[in-house]
């Protein structure tokens, strides 16, 4: 661990204060569901504060964003074995003053765009997250997924090819 001391209240504070809505903004595009990305936002928050003293504050970030991505892999697997059991589809809603045909058309997107990431193989789908969402540098997230800064890079290539070739052209849009 070097000279590095523990992680401490101040500095803990001062990360979920930085780190907490681009966690929150990854594990919702793993989820889809609002309330169970707040819940795995704050569970690998806690699990970082209980491991403090063994964590060093230089690789503190793609640890939290780790934790999050293994919470949020083990919450999926088991929404899919509920799904088994239920038929409880609970959908963000869309703002109530927009007439039904933007909605339609708005809810037609939010589905495409869930089924094409959803549809990227688990490798694929973890670094282009992570790349987009995450404000994690290629070496953490190199670091957070335990692959090469290099592979980061390709694996991101080749998921926007996925997404564009599923979605049509990526071009930046305004809603």
């Amino acid at each position: 661990m070097g000279d590095e001391a523990p992680l401490d209240q101040r500095q803990f504070e001062a990360l979920y204060t930085r780190l907490e809505k681009p966690v929150f903004n990854v594990v919702y595009r793993w989820l889809w569901s609002t309330d169970e990305a707040r819940d795995v936002t704050q569970e690998a928050f806690m699990k970082l504060w209980s491991a403090r003293a063994r964590v060093r504050l230089s690789t503190v970030e793609p640890l939290v964003f780790k934790s999050a991505l293994n919470l949020a892999a083990n919450r999926l697997r088991v929404r899919r074995v509920r799904r088994f059991f239920s038929l409880d589809d609970a959908g963000d809603t869309v703002d109530a003053k927009a007439n039904a045909e933007q909605r339609l058309v708005a809810e037609q997107d939010r589905v495409a765009v869930r089924k094409a990431i959803d549809a990227l193989p688990e490798k694929l789908r973890s670094v282009v997250v992570l790349c987009e969402l995450s404000g994690l540098s290629t070496a953490q997230i190199a670091e957070t997924l335990g692959i090469p800064p290099g592979t980061v890079g390709s694996r991101r290539h080749q998921a926007m090819a996925l997404l564009e070739q599923t979605l049509g052209p990526l071009a930046q849009e305004s809603s």
